[in-house]
């Protein structure tokens, strides 16, 4: 307790001064020095224009991700609201039933795709960097995992210390213990599990922060994406072959596991709670079982890689049926399942094995045609969107978004001292309030943990002499979610990167 107190002293006191002196120095040269540059910071006005500046997005930087992140981030906390609200006192408890039998709230029900979408871009993103650094000849195993291990860590270990010592005592009530306790005792006992990224692995049924599965997850395929990126770059046929054979053991594995197991496709709210927890604990955090959406996601970044400065041309029929099958698969995957959702629904494991290998994939293969159309100018009105201006300050609080959004639902459900009545309003309602206070704490630990621990990282591995080519894509430095520009690549070209 006083070490977590002490460190928010700290970080308070560094803020203070390095505003103090961000204010006070007039010499911007010397501000812009390295050491300038590490005693600001900290600075709460400069992190707070970093936010809200509007980065100018040029030809050929994929834009629409921001917008992308942005709306599969909100589906994210959407989803943990779900689940959280399912375990409520209700006073209508069987409205959850009837909501099963409205085809219309599927994107409500079979809601676990969005992190499918964050693999597939984690994995384009860093298969274009791993290509880029290769051509450069300037890649090191080494420093590239230690850059990410450090650009990660950092907030992740103060949201993860709040967790352990604080977070307990926000309030009170009569699920405090099952939906707070609970979740600090874990963080307790097993902490360490997170710092080296295995937590969905080892002890995974007892996780701290349960979220942070994605974390340890998307660091694995990090980890092992060169065994297939470095092929394709030295040995095109053979990498292909590989990149084939390990796309077909992604499918593979969890039709396996499903069809022996006879376990649920998916986050089946009609199904038992054993059955959901086996599920979860055995093919949900598993990496072996969920690579295929990063492996697709390779395949982009090396696509990318190949065209970077190649011009693609596409008739209208080919544009006009890529956007029809992406927008078919996409239905198919979240409504199709829609038998298999409701109570009373019988069981076949050859149909759960299906479902539950091809619909991640075939998710990550139609959100690909959607980044590949839009990022070589067969987007339309879509890329226009997706690329709006005001996801920007959104995409870079994503990631803190995502560390600290299960603190509020955890509060919030577990204070609650009386049933209520449950409607479709009442979830909006909520879910409205819920993702203003998630925004207000996300940009609290954005501006004094996040973005100050961001630029030492890039003081720390700064750019080296030559520097790097131009980059055709955007190039996004923090997984989970956090992205620049490619304007500000160009000068932050070793900048440290995420997912």
């Amino acid at each position: 307790m006083f070490l977590s107190r002490l460190v928010i002293v700290i970080l308070l006191l560094l803020v203070f001064f390095s505003s103090a002196y961000d204010i006070a120095e007039l010499n911007y040269a010397e501000s812009e020095s390295p050491i300038g540059k590490a005693l600001v910071a900290f600075s709460l006005p400069r992190n707070w224009e970093r936010l809200f500046k509007e980065d100018v997005v040029q030809p050929g930087v994929i834009g629409s991700l921001d917008g992308i992140r942005v709306f599969s981030t909100l589906w994210v906390v959407m989803t943990h609201k779900i689940l959280y609200y399912a375990q409520e006192p209700w006073i209508n408890k069987l409205q959850l039933v009837d909501a099963l039998a409205s085809l219309i709230k599927m994107p409500l029900i079979n809601t676990l795709l969005n992190v499918d979408t964050f693999l597939l871009i984690s994995g384009l993103l860093k298969a274009y960097h791993y290509l880029r650094d290769l051509e450069n000849k300037r890649f090191n195993f080494i420093s590239c995992y230690t850059r990410r291990y450090l650009r990660l860590t950092p907030a992740y270990m103060v949201v993860l210390g709040f967790y352990a010592t604080l977070l307990v005592r926000l309030s009170s009530g009569p699920g405090w213990n099952k939906f707070v306790e609970q979740p600090t005792d874990a963080c307790k006992t097993n902490w360490f599990y997170n710092l080296i990224y295995l937590n969905n692995y080892l002890d995974n049924g007892n996780q701290c922060m349960v979220q942070t599965w994605y974390l340890a997850m998307d660091f694995q395929l990090c980890l092992l994406a060169p065994l297939i990126v470095y092929p394709l770059w030295r040995w095109p046929n053979v990498g292909k072959f590989i990149f084939i054979s390990v796309t077909l053991l992604s499918v593979s594995i969890p039709f396996i596991t499903i069809y022996c197991a006879r376990a649920v496709p998916s986050y089946v709210l009609g199904a038992s709670d054993s059955s959901i927890q086996w599920y979860m604990q055995n093919i949900y955090f598993i990496t072996h079982q969920r690579a295929s959406p990063y492996i697709i996601g390779l395949a982009l970044g090396y696509i990318f890689y190949r065209m970077n400065t190649t011009k693609v041309k596409l008739t209208k029929v080919t544009v006009a049926a890529g956007w029809a099958l992406s927008m078919a698969v996409l239905y198919a995957v979240v409504f199709g399942s829609f038998d298999i959702f409701q109570y009373g629904h019988e069981y076949d494991p050859m149909e759960s094995a299906i479902y539950g290998a091809l619909h991640r994939p075939a998710w990550a293969l139609a959100v690909a045609w959607i980044i590949f159309a839009c990022n070589c100018g067969y987007g339309g009105w879509i890329t226009t969107f997706l690329s709006a201006r005001a996801f920007q300050p959104l995409s870079k609080l994503s990631y803190s978004i995502f560390l600290t959004h299960y603190i509020v639902l955890m509060v919030n459900t577990g204070r609650m001292r009386t049933a209520v009545y449950v409607d479709e309003y009442t979830l909006v309602h909520q879910y409205l309030g819920d993702i203003f206070l998630v925004f207000g704490v996300s940009m609290i630990l954005y501006l004094f943990v996040e973005a100050p621990l961001f630029e030492l990282a890039k003081l720390c591995f700064g750019k080296k002499k030559g520097g790097n080519k131009p980059s055709a894509i955007k190039i996004e430095l923090d997984t989970v979610h956090v992205a620049k520009t490619d304007s500000q690549l160009t000068r932050l070209a070793s900048a440290v990167e995420k997912p």
